[in-house]
């Protein structure tokens, strides 16, 4: 007997999102052929299906709808809840999965404290040998402005390593023209594309939307304490 779960994404929540789709899409196709014979047997294998599933890849989506009712009666009131949270549910994770894989469209990546002082040091020395690279005016400036926008990039919380590349590229155009001037920047440079490939990328930190933290709701305030005569101690503070 073939395994239906074989071919899911290994994502256990996108396997849940492809699950849900394909199993409904059955239980559509019976509800046009008129099979359903006015019971719940085809819903109740959709229900444990996908209760089973939730279980086992340890996703809790549906642990506040259980148990499940066995009587009929109880089981058709159940039925619409139970299936309205599944597709939520199943649409918010395959938005998010199309959101993460936007977010890795572009190059994005992201740096610690640690990695971006690494690479500002590294900016430096680059930094100090252009000064005094025998180089004309016009070509220093033009380096300068992309490494400048680098070191820009590197201090946001997100960084598009282009401007580095921009600037890498640029370098080695430079270099055939002064032959050996900036032939002691590539090793340097090498460093930093070093970190660039370390450092991860942005679709890969965003953390998946069932583990986001709750915004918390505001604290209630108790009311201002009343002093020993029964009235807002508050009222004491009124200059009249």
């Amino acid at each position: 007997m073939e395994n239906e779960y074989l071919d899911l994404p290994d994502d256990p929540e996108e396997g849940f999102a492809m699950l849900h789709r394909r199993r409904y899409a059955d239980l559509e196709k019976v509800w046009e052929s008129g099979d359903a014979n006015g019971g719940w047997h085809h819903e109740r294998q959709y229900v444990d299906v996908m209760v089973a599933f939730d279980e086992v890849m340890g996703l809790s989506f549906l642990d506040a709808l259980k148990p499940v009712p066995n009587n009929d009666n109880e089981f058709g009131e159940y039925w619409q809840g139970f299936r309205r949270q599944v597709e939520i549910t199943s649409q918010k994770i395959l938005i998010e999965a199309a959101r993460r894989h936007k977010s890795g469209a572009q190059t994005i990546i992201v740096f610690d404290e640690a990695q971006r002082q690494a690479i500002h040091h590294l900016i430096q020395k680059i930094r100090e040998h252009l000064e005094t690279a025998n180089l004309q005016e016009k070509k220093r400036e033009a380096l300068f402005n992309k490494l400048n926008a680098f070191a820009a990039e590197v201090d946001r919380n997100r960084t598009r390593p282009e401007a580095f590349y921009a600037f890498a590229v640029e370098t080695a155009r430079a270099a055939k023209e002064v032959n050996d001037e900036l032939k002691p920047l590539q090793q340097t440079i090498d460093k930093v594309f070093d970190w660039i490939e370390k450092a991860k990328k942005l679709a890969e930190s965003l953390p998946p939307w069932s583990d986001r933290k709750k915004i918390e709701a505001p604290r209630k305030q108790l009311p201002a304490p009343e002093n020993m005569t029964g009235h807002d101690a508050s009222d004491d503070e009124i200059p009249f």
